[in-house]
């Protein structure tokens, strides 16, 4: 998908985005994935005229891509806008990363791409996970329930890969992070506690990601985020001017990207119906949010 979003317009996105209403102009903007790696680049160094094979960028570290952009950060700045839920698989057979649409909580059922609700994971609270079939624990595993973060990123030391300081000034730009990890989450969440405990919103604080790296009992390893909260920000017009741009990128990202899963919902779900009858029954089950 292009990272180039034509915004909604609304008059008060940042708003909206936490919850309250909508109005319409155009802009674009570009958008940055970020990703935190759980394998190191190897490169080589030479040390006494040696040339010696090692970890150039170590796991834990940001991979930023920005449209054909790619490059590597031990560590970034962002400024957290909102954020969305999502469930997400990856299909082997059919090479495509199954999702349903986003959403601010996952307390009712959510569209997904294949047909269904929820990539098939049960609704609900499970009081016993012992309980239930194999087959219900097997899809609750493949099936990840992924918080979607959305904000401003700034990379003051960018890398290449390999491992060398690159060219480029990253300040301010949009950002979008997809996690899964529990160590992430935990970190990201006591972070979001200590912001509120400031008495600030969210977006005015920023917040600082750095990584760490972990094993699982199979001895393989991963990086997950460690955060801390940074500077407040003071309020300015031109900055809640541009932080409401921002987000109206954002309003737009999650709408657009909504609107492809819910066609394929529609398309996998109603095979016999009509395309007009699909799309009937499609805004007839609309997602119902939980408040932000």
């Amino acid at each position: 998908m292009s990272t180039e979003l034509a915004t909604t317009g609304s008059l008060d996105p940042l708003a909206e985005l936490i919850g309250e209403p909508k109005p319409q102009t155009q802009s674009r903007s570009s958008l940055a994935r970020v990703s935190v790696l759980s394998t190191a680049i190897k490169g080589e160094i030479e040390l006494g005229g040696k040339k010696i094979k090692t970890d150039v960028v170590p796991v834990g570290s940001y991979k930023i891509t920005l449209g054909d952009d790619v490059f590597y950060a031990e560590s970034v700045e962002v400024r957290i806008i909102t954020h969305r839920f999502q469930f997400q698989r990856w299909n082997a057979s059919s090479n495509e990363m199954e999702k349903s649409v986003m959403s601010r909580s996952t307390y009712s059922d959510l569209k997904d791409s294949t047909g269904g609700f929820n990539l098939g994971r049960p609704s609900g609270y499970i009081e016993d996970w012992n309980a239930l079939p194999e087959a219900t624990k097997e899809i609750i595993r493949s099936a990840k329930r992924v918080k979607i973060f959305m904000g401003t990123l700034t990379v003051k030391a960018p890398l290449d890969d390999a491992g060398q300081p690159t060219a480029g000034e990253y300040v301010d730009i949009p950002f979008v992070m997809d996690v899964k990890n529990n160590d992430s989450l935990k970190s990201l969440a006591a972070t979001e506690k200590a912001i509120e405990r400031k008495n600030v919103k969210t977006h005015m604080a920023k917040v600082i990601l750095s990584g760490a790296e972990a094993s699982i009992p199979t001895g393989a390893t991963y990086g997950y985020i460690t955060s801390s909260v940074g500077e407040v920000v003071q309020e300015s017009d031109e900055d809640t001017a541009a932080m409401r741009k921002v987000a109206s990128d954002f309003l737009d990202y999650v709408s657009y990207s909504n609107g492809k899963i819910m066609d394929l919902h529609i398309e996998r779900s109603n095979t016999s119906m009509s395309k007009e009858d699909a799309a009937l029954v499609g805004s007839i089950i609309d997602v119902e949010e939980a408040p932000y």
